[in-house]
């Protein structure tokens, strides 16, 4: 009788079939730029490769923590993947289910780091998280449209009016992206979860 797949070769498996149904649409597309080969130059694009990992990711832990936990039916736990990065926020019942919950999404080769922003307490009015939904588009919205950041390189999520910043980002961009967001309105706080790549030669000021 063969033995189950575990955890991490169930979430490659799902990978790889994502990738080869993509391949298709995406024609011309080669290995290196879905970041399989030697061919990406800049340690911070987020490649096709990367956006399928990060999705399948976040549905694996997603599946695992209601599975394990039933208790977390009744809870709101959002879960965000980027640059395998983990961010849990949301509200739980108790310090036990945050750490349960924590180290299931610890539980994956594939997660570089995870950030356990779950409080303890009810659960957010439907009226603060309209509030953050709009404020987190606005802050999205601002980032993918200013000069002198990424597109695509960085991710906002808002709760109770906490900004959590994650990317890959140079100091100079990470620094304007923190600007930029400070100038929207309901921001409390903004919490940085960016790695900082060095700076390019296009990024360096002008003398």
């Amino acid at each position: 009788m063969s033995k189950p797949l575990s955890r991490q070769r169930r979430l490659a498996l799902a990978a790889t079939v994502s990738a080869t149904l993509l391949l298709p649409l995406a024609g011309c597309t080669t290995l290196a730029k879905m970041g399989v080969g030697p061919g990406i130059s800049d340690p911070g694009t987020r490649t096709t490769a990367m956006r399928l990992t990060d999705i399948n990711l976040g549905q694996a832990i997603r599946r695992d923590i209601y599975r394990d936990v039933p208790a977390a039916r009744d809870a709101r736990i959002e879960v965000t993947t980027f640059y395998q990065s983990v961010l849990l926020t949301g509200e739980v019942q108790s310090q036990d289910m945050k750490g349960r919950i924590g180290e299931i999404a610890r539980g994956y080769e594939d997660v570089r780091a995870v950030h356990n922003e779950l409080s303890i307490g009810p659960t957010l009015g439907f009226g603060t998280r309209s509030s953050d939904s709009l404020l987190e588009s606005k802050a999205n919205i601002s980032l993918s449209t200013g000069s002198n950041i990424r597109s695509g390189q960085t991710n906002v999520v808002a709760v109770n009016g906490t900004l959590y910043l994650m990317g890959k980002l140079t100091q100079r961009e990470t620094d304007r992206a923190i600007v930029r967001l400070q100038a929207l309105d309901g921001v409390k706080r903004i919490v940085k979860i960016v790695d900082i790549l060095p700076e390019q030669a296009s990024d360096a000021p002008s003398t």
